[in-house]
């Protein structure tokens, strides 16, 4: 029976390079993604022929979230693997958050990982199941325009430690990671004209001399999904180089 992972927002970025990965494995992987379909198509055609399913559905809501699982469990009947990599925010001072950004933002990274990690707990029954969270660095470290994202992380974080309790019993091993810098397409759009000065700052300070792309993080969570794991339960790791040791971080100039 094959093995079949579910990654959220896995058509860029570190979720990407976590599906490649699992498919070298030979993994079926189902992604979403929320309304960019032709990314979406530019994704299935990369890996055109490999065992992996794209899939419209708006984590901010719920019944889609529902529907996500639905598909899964008609599909394939179980999931082993279950990677909570999607987020969504307004990139905005707090000062100027209204409540549709916080209720957007929770929603997505809160409410949606906890009807994720339900669905998935039914779908993984009598299985090893993995369950991989992936944090962010806004959570211990103030970032512009991050403080509703760092709060749902940081809530994420402490989810992760209560299912990895509540779930260990079943044989269902939950963590997370918490990476650095990302040199991705989101932290492009993010940081906009600054992204090249931040980028070349991070490679400066960070203790290894560079940043990734989501390489390594997806080493990270394919670790955390595998047997030599097993004694790994409701930790988050930081997976960011040594950047969380240096201090002041670099600030862009103003």
């Amino acid at each position: 029976m094959s093995q079949v992972a579910l990654v959220t927002g896995g058509i860029k970025g570190t979720g990407r390079e976590i599906v490649k990965q699992f498919l070298d494995r030979g993994v079926h992987v189902v992604v979403n993604y929320r309304k960019d379909k032709a990314s979406a198509d530019k994704f299935l055609a990369e890996f055109a022929g490999q065992p992996v399913h794209a899939l419209q559905a708006d984590l901010g809501d719920q019944e889609q979230v529902a529907n996500l699982f639905k598909y899964i469990k008609e599909e394939f009947g179980h999931l082993d693997y279950y990677i909570a990599n999607a987020a969504a925010t307004a990139f905005k001072p707090l000062l100027d958050i209204k409540p549709h950004h916080v209720e957007k933002t929770f929603a997505i990274t809160v409410t949606a990982f906890i009807l994720g990690c339900q669905h998935a707990a039914q779908l993984m029954e009598g299985r090893k199941g993995r369950i991989v969270a992936i944090s962010g660095y806004d959570t211990h470290t103030y970032l512009p325009r991050h403080g509703v994202l760092g709060a749902a992380k940081s809530a994420l974080e402490t989810l992760v430690k209560y299912f990895a309790v509540d779930l260990a019993p079943k044989g269902i091993n939950v963590n997370a990671i918490n990476p650095g810098f990302i040199a991705s397409t989101s932290t492009q759009i993010y940081l906009g004209e600054l992204y090249d000065q931040i980028k070349a700052a991070n490679e400066k300070i960070t203790p290894v001399g560079r940043v990734t792309d989501g390489k390594e993080l997806a080493d990270v969570v394919m670790f955390l999904c595998s047997d030599q794991a097993d004694w790994i339960v409701g930790q988050t790791i930081r997976t960011d180089g040594g950047l969380s040791h240096i201090q002041p971080l670099a600030q862009p100039d103003k």
